[in-house]
């Protein structure tokens, strides 16, 4: 190759190695702002400086209409709410946009999660032992129902009667109370009666996934609960496998093949019998790339 040509290949390198590092880098910032797109308050600009944290105390109840924002960064650790434990998120676009869950949409969450007028959010740039570590990749305790900008994100092609306790995004949250149905704690994906379900988590990049994790919903002490007893399990590379789950109320570990993937999906949902089905926790073991 031409020196010239090597020399400007090198530049380029270097150009996109900047502009990833300077993404990465970016000052933190927490904002609020309400349904009319205005700002309410915004962290202090200097807060990130040194160690790469920023929190905002928000002293004011929250509005129907209300989000946060967190940028400056792709690979987060961010706390919206003391009463929620906090999570590993992975934001492409370097924000996360996060619709406060009140009234209605707030019933999959404790009661004192996002409830009265004084709140600390925080987020960090999370570190590379955090993000190399084998885990739960499918955990969000913040995850959103609908469209989203950060991962991991849960979607699906029902949710009861589009209830919050039975949204997709309760199957990964971290919370596995499996004896009953219905508000926090015992939100479920609770799908409707159909044969055509299906269930996915997205990466939002490629990730290598080896083991999976599931929480049936088991109220089964009243006859309500059935289980899913077969279920194919898809992935981006072009693959799949089928899985087989037991009626149990316990964490099921299912041993898979190494997958480098950047979503799983869950289809061919076979019930035991004609009943409601439902999962209250799905964990998707593995690393990132």
């Amino acid at each position: 190759m031409h020196f010239k040509s090597i020399y400007k290949l090198g530049a380029i390198v270097c150009a996109v190695m900047l502009m990833a590092a300077c993404k990465q880098n970016a000052e933190l910032s927490i904002k609020l702002f309400d349904a009319e797109n205005t700002l309410i308050t915004q962290s202090d600009v200097n807060d990130s400086k040194e160690n790469n944290t920023v929190s905002l105390k928000i002293e004011r109840e929250y509005q129907q209409g209300d989000y946060l924002v967190v940028e400056g960064a792709e690979h987060l650790f961010v706390q919206l709410d003391k009463n929620i434990k906090g999570s590993l998120v992975y934001a492409p676009g370097g924000k996360i946009t996060f619709p406060i869950p009140i009234n209605e949409n707030g019933r999959n969450y404790s009661k004192e999660s996002f409830a009265g007028n004084l709140h600390n959010v925080s987020a960090r740039v999370s570190n590379n032992q955090e993000w190399s570590a084998y885990r739960n990749l499918a955990l969000n305790s913040f995850d959103i129902r609908g469209d989203s900008d950060f991962y991991p994100h849960a979607t699906s092609n029902s949710e009861c009667r589009g209830e919050s306790w039975y949204a997709a995004r309760n199957a990964i949250d971290g919370s596995n109370m499996s004896s009953e149905h219905g508000i926090w704690p015992y939100h479920s994906w609770g799908p409707d009666k159909r044969d055509d379900l299906w269930f996915k988590i997205d990466f939002g990049r490629d990730v290598e996934v080896d083991k999976l994790v599931i929480v049936n919903r088991a109220q089964y002490h009243d006859l309500h609960d059935s289980y899913w007893h077969t279920a194919l399990v898809e992935f981006s590379d072009g693959t799949s496998e089928t899985i087989k789950i037991d009626e149990t109320h316990k964490p099921q570990k299912i041993k898979i093949k190494k997958h480098a993937t950047s979503w799983v999906k869950f289809s061919g949902l076979i019930p035991n019998e004609n009943k409601w089905s439902a999962w209250v926790e799905v964990e998707v073991w593995g690393t990132d790339k």
